[in-house]
């Protein structure tokens, strides 16, 4: 029977079914006699799989609504919360606030919180303030108040804090004269603090800075401050043992309790810095709440090095003695830190350094500054020229000096104003006003605003011939401005013009632009309409980093850890990475993490690296959030947590377009984890075929793992080693050198090999290192001799294809023939050389050398050498190295054992710090 056939057989049945009376009705799982309570229950244990039970939406969902059916408030909670999640249910906030209404008219006092929230926000319904107040008024009652089992209690005491929240929220509006009352907000405030509500204390701590709704009393606003703290953290230990009751792992919850409550103890942290800057500047800047005294009493504890924001704000108090006693010195050093951000403190600095106020004059450095200042856009730097003869000024002094100026019809003047009314920078928004500012000073010549305008304003769009947006920037670039010579550049990029691109940067680049600088680095790293030429890339990535750009400081530590253009040099390469980290660039934290999970410089530190990659996934950084999800899926550096690790899975595939090829790998390997709640094998093959297909190269890689080990697939080692050949292509000509005449045993002749995978960066490394592996792999199938025609012998060839190219497994494999004679002449000396050189990263090969030692193969290793060994194999995390060390009594941990990482002092608690978005990414 041919496929038409078995269609048309088929279709009457598909028909049938479908009209079946049971389509589109809840199937009965055997529920008439249960009551609510006990529907809900079980439909909670197939909703999360709790006691045994598998996973089963429909079943759940069926329940539930019979629960709710029956008058079960918390059901009809649920079904609104599932509506929201799209969980079993299509996304629809209208039937979630429908079921939320369903369980208010119950007088459930959750149904009323979760209404009330929806008619705040206008979530599946119109904003109403009038229907938001009614029923978060109904949850705080006293009479909806009845008696809660230990579960309900948590949930519903979170409920009346979060309503008194909304409630304070609704009355602190000024804009709302219907609703404004400020000490009835503060009251409300009060009382959900009193739950343990945290941003109720937050918000308590700055009405009481103000003087909002209550006296003005800084000792309270302080202790709130504190209790913000403390209110987080019980609201969190509530938060779990909610969930506890959720029918989830309790185990697996406990286990990682302490984790979460010390990552979410710093997260608070950084709330409270960030919060207390903000308002501390907020007590300088605006007019209506200036308090030196307040901002100083706010602006001290947050002012680190890192909070670029906060030094150079205190800096102002300590110089003009305002708030505090003058100290010129502590101005000067905390003026040191925040320049390396803030464009007001590098004007600042040099001002002061002209002056040899705080210490020595340095003219030549206080220039340097005072011109990047400007660059910036720093009205002061533009309008008084030079440091010798600027004054110390704050940010209102600057406002009002801009101001001024504007009024004169200075286009400097202009442009700056305008932009700050763009964006509500320290003045009101009008967008109208900013684009009349913006045009006054482009059609007075400044480039710079023709420039802005075109990228911000102008319209994108044309019919025909450029748009505005084109001509204001050609306008612009025909004026000299670089930024917009350089963007010429990048629309010449985004349509494959190389050689016109690169043409615009170097013209950019020549006249100062720091950005330029790196697209050309770029360029000739991979060989964009030129050829590669790594020397040259790494000049103008020095280039950069010599003006002290963080992202140029961070190439250049790429160049030195990946030893391209320069000698690698690692410690060289974590200088660098540090530097850039403090000067804004996220990227440097990923960069961090990876080098010292790496192993380069020691033991791979991954616990040491995770602080890193969370600060730089906070930045929005989706590949720090997948290494962060792999920690937690194999529990390095951190006990290994499947839901933590699903749940950085999802934050980073939030921050693609419906998950990217890296999203969608690292999903993959859930469901290849067979205690992961995902594991579905098949499901996993298919969708490394269809990455396959999109070209992933790791995909094929990771086909032939599974065709080797018959996972998810028919066991096969033929498909496996093709597999395997095809991602060793990945090394490119590279592989037909070492392979040199034997190439063509392996490859046919219409193998087209490019240049290869040379690693420049994380991302590049993964790749050779998945290549070689390959080589490894290939070489332990056809050691098997389980592929027909091939000749174990071969073996050899790829082992030291892989070793000469740095793979440490390849080498022990290779050191082993060599000991042995297997394949290759016997050379002892070499096949222990080879031993040794594959210890010095591979654990196994740590433990290969010294178990050799003690069995009395290898003495020369010497017993101190492979005691060391031995230790370095246990930290890795190899089980059978600390039973060697125990059979022959050998303490685990060394005595007064020093860190030997040829690198300067880490700081693994290092976990942030406030600053710009970088705009290009290595």
């Amino acid at each position: 029977m041919n496929p038409s056939q078995i269609y048309r057989f088929l279709l009457p049945l598909i028909a049938l079914a479908l009209l079946h009376p049971l389509a589109g009705q809840d199937f009965d799982y055997g529920d008439a006699e249960l009551s609510p309570t006990e529907l809900y229950d079980e439909a909670l244990k197939h909703l999360y799989g709790g006691d045994g039970y598998k996973i089963n939406r429909n079943a759940a969902i069926s329940k539930l609504k019979k629960a709710a059916e029956k008058g079960y408030a918390t059901a009809h909670n649920t079904l609104g919360s599932l509506h929201l999640q799209g969980n079993g249910l299509f996304t629809s906030p209208r039937k979630a606030l429908r079921s939320f209404e369903d369980a208010a008219a119950l007088n459930d006092p959750l149904g009323h919180y979760n209404a009330g929230y929806s008619y705040l926000v206008g979530r599946g319904a119109q904003a109403n303030m009038a229907t938001a107040e009614r029923h978060f008024l109904a949850v705080v009652d006293e009479s909806t108040q009845r008696n809660l089992s230990p579960e309900e209690f948590g949930t519903f005491r979170n409920a009346r804090a979060a309503a008194y929240f909304y409630l304070g929220i609704i009355y602190s509006d000024e804009d709302d004269k219907t609703y404004f009352d400020a000490k009835k907000a503060t009251d409300c405030f009060h009382k959900s603090d009193e739950l343990n509500e945290p941003n109720a204390a937050m918000l308590l701590a700055i009405r009481y800075a103000r003087g909002e709704g209550a006296e003005q009393d800084q000792a309270k606003s302080e202790a709130f401050l504190e209790r913000y703290k403390i209110a987080a953290l019980n609201k969190l230990h509530n938060s779990i043992s909610q969930v506890l009751f959720q029918g989830m792992d309790r185990e697996d919850v406990k286990a990682s309790l302490d984790e979460i409550i010390s990552s979410y103890a710093d997260q608070m942290s950084e709330q409270i810095q960030s919060m207390q800057t903000a308002f501390g500047v907020s007590l300088l800047d605006e007019e209506e709440l200036y308090s030196p005294e307040q901002a100083f009493a706010w602006l001290k504890p947050v002012a680190t090095e890192e909070n670029h924001l906060a030094s150079s704000r205190l800096a102002t108090l300590y110089y003009r003695g305002e708030g505090t006693e003058p100290n010129l010195e502590k101005a000067r050093e905390l003026l040191e830190h925040a320049s390396k951000q803030e464009a007001m403190a590098k004007y600042n600095l040099a001002v002061m350094l002209a002056k040899g106020e705080g210490g020595d004059a340095n003219l030549v450095r206080a220039k340097d500054l005072f011109e990047k200042a400007a660059k910036s856009s720093w009205y002061p730097a533009i309008h008084y020229k030079s440091p010798e003869t600027a004054p110390f000024i704050t940010e209102r002094d600057a406002i009002a000096l801009v101001k001024q100026q504007a009024e004169q019809r200075d286009p400097d003047a202009l442009f700056c104003l305008g932009r700050r009314t763009l964006w509500g920078l320290g003045v009101e928004r009008n967008y109208d006003s900013a684009k009349a500012m913006i045009l006054a000073a482009s059609e007075l010549g400044n480039a710079q605003a023709r420039f802005y305008y075109g990228v911000y304003i102008a319209s994108d769009f044309s019919w025909l011939g450029p748009s505005e947006e084109d001509k204001a920037i050609q306008a612009a670039a025909e004026a000299g401005y670089p930024p917009a010579i350089h963007e010429l550049g990048v629309k010449a990029e985004s349509s494959n013009r190389y050689k016109v691109a690169l043409e615009n940067y170097e013209r950019s680049a020549s006249l100062g632009h720091i950005p330029s600088l790196y697209k050309l680095g770029y360029y000739y790293l991979e060989g964009r309409g030129v050829a590669v030429d790594y020397q040259k890339a790494v000049s103008y990535f020095q280039k950069a980093a010599d003006t002290e750009d963080p992202i140029g400081m961070l190439n250049l530590g790429l160049a030195y850890e990946y030893g391209f253009g320069v000698e690698q040099d690692l410690s060289r390469a974590y200088d660098l990475y540090k530097e850039a980290r403090l000067r804004g660039s996220y990227y440097a934290e990923y960069a961090i993490g990876n080098l010292l999970a790496s192993g380069k410089i020691g033991e791979a530190a991954w616990e040491e690296a995770i602080p890193y990659w969370e600060s730089a996934g906070a930045y929005r950084n989706k590949d720090a959030y997948l290494r962060l999800s792999e920690c937690h899926r194999t529990g390095k550096g951190v006990k290994k947590n499947l839901s933590l690790a699903f749940n950085y899975y999802n934050r980073a595939y939030a921050l693609t377009y419906y998950g990217d090829n890296d999203t969608q790998y690292e999903l993959v390997q859930f469901k290849l984890d067979p205690k992961s709640e995902l594991y579905n094998p098949g499901q996993a093959v298919n969708m490394l075929r269809m990455l396959e297909l999109s070209g992933y190269p790791l995909a094929g890689y990771k086909l032939a793992e599974l065709n080797r080990d018959g996972i998810g697939l028919r066991q096969n080692a033929k498909k496996a080693y093709n597999k395997y050949l095809k991602t060793a292509e990945l090394l490119g000509t590279e592989l037909k050198v070492q392979l040199d005449s034997e190439f063509d045993s392996f490859f046919s002749k219409e193998t087209n090999l490019d240049k290869g995978v040379r690693p420049v960066d994380r991302e590049t490394e993964i790749l050779h290192e998945a290549a070689l592996d390959a080589c490894y792999q290939i070489a332990f199938i056809l050691k098997s001799g389980q592929i027909k025609k091939t000749s174990p012998q071969d073996c050899a060839i790829w082992y030291q294809t892989a070793a000469r190219l740095g793979h440490a497994p390849s080498k022990l494999a290779l050191g082993k023939l060599y000991l042995s004679g297997q394949y290759v002449d016997q050379d002892e000396p070499f096949g222990w050389k080879l031993v040794q050189e594959a210890a010095a990263t591979d654990a196994e090969a740590k433990f290969f050398a010294a178990k050799s030692f003690f069995d009395g193969k290898f003495p020369d290793l010497g017993r101190e050498a492979a005691i060391s060994l031995l230790r370095s194999a246990v930290a890795s995390g190899l089980e059978k190295a600390q039973h060697t060390l125990e059979k022959h009594e050998i303490p685990i941990e060394a005595e007064n054992e020093q860190d030997t990482a040829p690198v300067p002092a880490r700081k693994g608690e290092d976990d942030g710090f406030d600053g710009p978005v970088d705009l290009d990414l290595a």
